[in-house]
């Protein structure tokens, strides 16, 4: 096991719970989430190659609707990646109780990387989303774009659709559709049909992924093994 992700888990579940620290103005809230899962799948492709990985991070939250945080996992590219390490701020407000927004910036990081012949992993990316709260569902829609894309592969925006519907017994569903365009790689689109269930403090997701991706024609975007359908079961917890 990864010894930095070893070391942020424990940090994490040594968070009792939310710290919440009030003034007359304002409320900051800072909190903590740890997970497990069978594979760690970034827009339909595996980054562990199709290994297990452990997750975890910590978030800052403001009355004003500011949020950051930070948020790290173990990697398996074959190479001396072993970590990515991802630091993110944005703002989330209503313009009503039933439509949401959020906008901001996220820095992937893969510290350990030597990605001399390979391009420079880190990217920075500008997000946005807008969400409309029907009641029996709520429908998010949302674009990120980065001018330099992982590996040096140029501009790229990435649309998604998803689709989460609260169910009985605290369970829920999510139905999820992604767009990537790269410059310098084939587009790919990526899907998943997802199932979760909150019980005794932990929250369990069983996820179904697939893409369109075909190893020729997606040249190093991923391999067919990387890319091809997946079940991925999840253990993680709020803290």
């Amino acid at each position: 096991m990864n010894t930095k992700m070893t070391t942020l888990a424990a940090a994490v579940l040594m968070t009792a719970s939310p710290l919440a620290i009030s003034t007359a103005a304002a409320e900051v809230t800072f909190s903590g989430n740890v997970a497990l899962t069978t594979d760690y799948v970034y827009r339909g492709v595996s980054q562990t190659d199709e290994g297990a990985a452990i997750q975890g991070g910590f978030d800052l939250e403001h009355s004003s609707g500011f949020y950051a945080g930070v948020w790290a996992s173990n990697l398996d590219f074959g190479d001396d990646a072993d970590i990515e390490i991802d630091y993110y701020a944005g703002v989330a407000g209503e313009f009503s109780n039933k439509i949401g927004w959020d906008v901001g910036v996220l820095y992937y990081s893969y510290p350990d990387s030597s990605a001399a012949d390979t391009g420079d992993y880190d990217f920075t990316e500008v997000y946005g989303s807008l969400s409309y709260d029907f009641g029996p569902a709520a429908l998010t829609g949302g674009l990120a774009h980065s001018s330099d894309f992982f590996g040096d592969t140029g501009d790229s925006l990435y649309a998604t659709i998803d689709v989460d519907v609260p169910l009985p017994n605290e369970f829920a569903l999510n139905l999820h559709y992604g767009n990537q365009d790269i410059d310098d790689l084939d587009d790919y689109s990526e899907w998943s049909l997802g199932l979760s269930k909150s019980l005794g403090g932990f929250d369990f997701a069983l996820n179904y992924h697939d893409t369109d991706i075909d190893g020729d024609d997606a040249g190093a975007a991923a391999t067919d093994k990387l890319s091809d359908d997946r079940f991925v079961f999840t253990i993680s917890k709020s803290l």
